[in-house]
C-alpha cells in the first residue's frame, strides 16, 4: 500500500544524523520500521489477524486484556497498575509486549525510532515515520467537538475526553489519538514510547494523520538505504548507548540477549530467532 506521506530517501551516515537532530529538536513522533511497508497498519489488522470481523477483534482484545491481568495482577510493578484497571493502558502494555493490537509504537526519541529501523534486513531499506506531535495536541482536540459522545459530560471539552467511552462500541467514532503511557515502567522509558489508537479497525493511520494534521510540512517519512544499516547500529551504540540491551532493560530482554549463547545456522533479530553472536544489536520491533 503506496504512502502519500512526502519521502525522502537518506543516502549517507551523516543525512540521517543530521535528521535524527531536526526530528529531536522538533518534538516529533517517530516509528522505525526494518522494511519499507508504505503504510502503518497495526498487527491487529495484518496477517492472519485482517480476515477477522470486527466483532472478533473486539472479542480477542477484551480476552487479551482479561488473560493479562488475571495474572499480572499478583506482579505488577508500579508503572503497570494504572493498566490493571484501564483497558486503554492495558492495551498499550500488551503492545510493549508484542500482542496483537489495534495501537502503534511510536517513540519520542528519533534515535530509538532509527533503532528499529536499521535493527534487521540488512538486504532492504528500512523506514521512519515522523510528525508532529504538538501539532497533533491542536488539531487532534477538535475532533472531540465533532462527538461529543467521547468526553465523559457530554461537552466535546478536550479536557473530559476519554478514550474508553466509545473504543470498544460496534458503532464509534472515527478518531484518532497519540497518547503516553501515564507512568512507565523500564521497557516503557528507555523507549520513550508512545502510541497512537484509532477508534476503528482496519485503517492506515498514515491516512488517518494525514487527514488530520491537514498539512503535509507536518508528517515526513524517511528511508534509511541498506547499506547504511550496519555502520548506523555501530554509531547508535557507540555513541548514543542504544542497542537491544539498552531498550529492553528487563529480565525478558536479558533473556532475549542469553540466546546469544546458542547461534542459530541463520542470523535473524526477531524475538523468535535471536543470534547475539551474529549481531549484539538485532532485535525486530515489527511483530
Amino acid at each position: 500500500m503506496p504512502t502519500s506521506w512526502n519521502t525522502t530517501t537518506l543516502s549517507s551516515e551523516n543525512e540521517v544524523l543530521q535528521i535524527l537532530l531536526d526530528l529531536q529538536g522538533k518534538r516529533w513522533l517517530t516509528r522505525g520500521h526494518s522494511k519499507c511497508h508504505g503504510a502503518l497498519i497495526p498487527s491487529i489488522d495484518r496477517g492472519k489477524f485482517e480476515e477477522l470481523t470486527l466483532i472478533e477483534k473486539l472479542q480477542r482484545e477484551r480476552q487479551s486484556i482479561d488473560m493479562f491481568r488475571s495474572t499480572a495482577r499478583f506482579f505488577s510493578n508500579r508503572g503497570e497498575q494504572l493498566s490493571l484497571v484501564d483497558d486503554i493502558v492495558a492495551l498499550m502494555v500488551l503492545r510493549h509486549h508484542g500482542v496483537p493490537s489495534r495501537l502503534l509504537d511510536w517513540s519520542r526519541s528519533p534515535y530509538v525510532a532509527t533503532y528499529f529501523a536499521i535493527c534487521d534486513h540488512d538486504e532492504e531499506d528500512g523506514e521512519i515515520w515522523s510528525f508532529n506531535e504538538p501539532d497533533y495536541a491542536i488539531k487532534g482536540a477538535k475532533q472531540w467537538r465533532l462527538w461529543p459522545e467521547t468526553t465523559t459530560d457530554g461537552s466535546g471539552d478536550s479536557d473530559k475526553f476519554a478514550a474508553g467511552l466509545t473504543a470498544f462500541k460496534i458503532y464509534r467514532p472515527n478518531w484518532i489519538i497519540a497518547v503516553f503511557y501515564p507512568e512507565g515502567f523500564p521497557r516503557q522509558n528507555a523507549q520513550s514510547g508512545a502510541y497512537t489508537m484509532m477508534a476503528h479497525f482496519g485503517i492506515d493511520h498514515a491516512s488517518k494523520l494525514r487527514e488530520l494534521l491537514d498539512n503535509p510540512n507536518q508528517h515526513h517519512r524517511y528511508i534509511i538505504k541498506a547499506n547504511l544499516k550496519y555502520g548506523l547500529r555501530t554509531t547508535l551504540r557507540e555513541k548514543h548507548g542504544i542497542w537491544l540491551g539498552s531498550l529492553f532493560p528487563d529480565t525478558a530482554g536479558a533473556a532475549l540477549i542469553a540466546r546469544g549463547a546458542f547461534p542459530r545456522p541463520k542470523p535473524c533479530c526477531n524475538h523468535r530467532n535471536f543470534n547475539l553472536v551474529a549481531e549484539p544489536a538485532l532485535h525486530n520491533f515489527e511483530p
